[in-house]
């Protein structure tokens, strides 16, 4: 099924935003959450990145609309390499299919080949919206994505940073993001078929 592009943002601003012009909000999973999160990578033979960018997707459907989103997803030192993030309700992608898709994409990334209709070329300036990382700002710089999601690990804990243009989203769209995500990771853990690739290939052959 073709999807249409989202538009993901309140407004639309002239540029990217500078770092002044970024607002972040900081919301840690529980010591459980985590420990669900990590499990689940673990059963599912996904990783924990994974989950949570196919978490991103069905938060943005329940918070946005339907659709597809671009995500760069953070490689080595400060570059990225983009995917396209589906952004859809249950009825029409499944909580299995809508990981293998995530995954496949990771896979073509790892293996540094093409994903369809994007350039396989790594960057140093943003190709899409959102930015996915699991680094610091110190570690990963800011490079002038209208919403990040920086997913790091302090203590027992994953902490989840969305830095946003302020000129581009409302607080509470963000606020809104960021509480659907756990709700959808919790759905994705709890309902996925393990292994996840494994199914979706046995799918496919059928």
């Amino acid at each position: 099924m073709t999807r249409a592009r989202l538009q993901l943002t309140d407004y639309v601003a002239e540029g990217r935003p500078r770092f002044d012009e970024l607002e972040r909000l900081s919301t840690p999973l529980s010591a459980v959450l985590t420990q669900e999160l990590d499990g689940a990578a673990t059963a599912l033979d996904l990783s924990t990145d994974e989950i949570l960018l196919a978490a991103l997707g069905r938060a943005v459907e329940r918070t946005i609309g339907s659709g597809v989103v671009g995500v760069d997803v953070a490689c080595r030192l400060a570059t990225s390499r983009p995917i396209r993030l589906a952004c859809a309700a249950p009825v029409q992608l499944d909580v299995d299919e809508l990981l293998a898709d995530v995954h496949d994409q990771f896979y073509a990334l790892a293996d540094h080949r093409v994903v369809r209709g994007l350039s396989d070329a790594t960057r140093t300036e943003p190709t899409a919206d959102i930015l996915f990382t699991t680094g610091d700002p110190a570690e990963r710089p800011h490079l002038g994505h209208l919403l990040e999601l920086r997913a790091v690990r302090r203590g027992d804990a994953v902490v989840l940073d969305w830095w946003f243009d302020a000129r581009s989203f409302e607080a509470y769209t963000v606020a809104e993001l960021a509480d659907q995500l756990p709700l959808a990771m919790i759905e994705l853990t709890s309902e996925a078929t393990p292994p996840i690739h494994a199914n979706h290939e046995l799918a496919l052959a059928h």
